[in-house]
């Protein structure tokens, strides 16, 4: 079984490759996860792991959602041009 500090490492590893994924990559990554997960097929040693997989994902699709969130909520609702006084 795999130590904390080795899924800690495993976790960033995953977080520099999830970085490089769009919002729908990442979305499908979680997906696929999500379905092994509901299949019941994941062996129990494995299950801590594949949650934290998943959690990397969910991470980034919502830091992803956040930015066009804060992008759309400078725009001038008439002009659709981004305002200056933010």
């Amino acid at each position: 079984m795999s130590q904390p500090n080795d899924l800690q490492a495993q976790i960033e590893t995953w977080r520099e490759d999830a970085a490089g994924l769009s919002y729908e990559e990442a979305l499908q990554a979680l997906d696929l996860l999500l379905a092994e997960l509901q299949s019941d097929t994941v062996p129990l040693a494995e299950l801590q792991q594949r949650v934290a997989h998943g959690e990397v994902y969910l991470d980034h699709c919502e830091s992803l959602l956040k930015s066009v969130e804060r992008a759309v909520d400078t725009l001038d609702p008439d002009s659709l041009e981004p305002t200056t006084d933010a």
